[in-house]
């Protein structure tokens, strides 16, 4: 299991965004902003890899975070979401099924 999954729509979205803004040489960034104990968002983004950052090869995806955050992720699923005339990447639980 992958420490983050994407959905389909998701990866179909970050493709798009990579090729529409020719993005080549850069690692997909996720990260957490968090505001206050119960205000927390998603953080996702193209950006060049550092020396704190932590790397995972995701569906193809070379992907970086803050070794710090994996806790607040760890185990989630991104989604793209189209509604209401808004779009963007949110976090939905992962309900994995155990038996």
């Amino acid at each position: 299991m992958d420490i983050i999954e994407f959905t389909t729509e998701a990866i179909e979205a970050i493709q798009k965004y990579k090729d529409e803004l020719h993005i080549e040489n850069q690692f997909l960034r996720v990260g957490i902003r968090q505001k206050n104990e119960a205000s927390k968002r998603l953080i996702i983004g193209f950006d060049e890899k550092t020396e704190k950052d932590s790397e995972v090869e995701i569906k193809g995806m070379k992907v970086i975070y803050s070794k710090g955050e994996i806790f607040f992720f760890a185990g989630m699923k991104i989604d793209f979401v189209e509604q209401d005339g808004r779009k963007g990447f949110t976090f939905v639980e992962n309900k994995q099924v155990t038996s």
